[in-house]
């Protein structure tokens, strides 16, 4: 049975009332780094057409400084942050109705940090990082398991690829909101201006 505690991290006891540090909260409703059911976030990036750009990454972490995300250096999303370091990431639990959306600026993180979270990573992923290539994506699946399979049976231990970067979203604004089920669900928005957060309650 999934439980809010130790699968989603977990709320406030007063949930009216809004907080001094929204940051914290973030880090309260968010599981740590090793919980199996880590969350994906729909995260948001400019286009280099000016168009947004929309896809799905997994959190790899999260501290009072903000949430980390990991991937190709290679990849679309990546070219889009050097062009435009901005960025917006939105978690959504529809089972305790709570939804968080953080809005800010991206930096990359150290290769060490980097590897340290690809070392924390599932062998299905560390094997990923190596094989979801342009190149393997245009064999046949046959192949494509072929090549998986030789690879994994050939690198007992991996390191990260050169590819392998990290980088941290670092909030502007946070907005969380909470589902009711018996009456409006409610938003709390929070901002950061000359280093300070200030708070609003909203319609959800």
């Amino acid at each position: 049975m999934i439980t809010a505690g130790t699968s989603f991290g977990s709320d406030v006891d007063d949930i009216d009332t809004l907080v001094a540090d929204p940051l914290a909260l973030l880090v309260q409703w968010l599981p740590p780094h090793d919980s199996e059911l880590r969350p994906l976030a729909a995260l948001s990036t400019i286009g280099r057409d000016g168009i947004p750009s929309l896809r799905h990454v997994l959190v790899s972490d999260r501290d009072a400084t903000g949430l980390y995300f990991h991937t190709d250096s290679g990849s679309e999303k990546v070219a889009e942050l050097a062009a435009n370091p901005v960025a917006a990431m939105s978690v959504a639990w529809p089972e305790l109705g709570r939804q968080v959306t953080v809005r800010g600026i991206v930096e990359r993180t150290s290769r060490a940090a980097a590897a340290d979270i690809y070392r924390r990573r599932s062998r299905y992923l560390q094997l990923l990082a190596w094989l979801n290539t342009h190149d393997n994506a245009r064999l046949s699946a046959y192949d494509r398991r072929h090549l998986w399979a030789e690879f994994d049976e050939a690198h007992p231990v991996l390191d990260p690829p050169e590819r392998w970067a990290g980088f941290r979203l670092r909030p502007l604004t946070l907005t969380f909101w909470r589902g009711d089920m018996l009456g409006q669900s409610v938003r709390q928005q929070y901002t950061l201006t000359d280093g300070r957060w200030s708070g609003r309650i909203l319609a959800g």
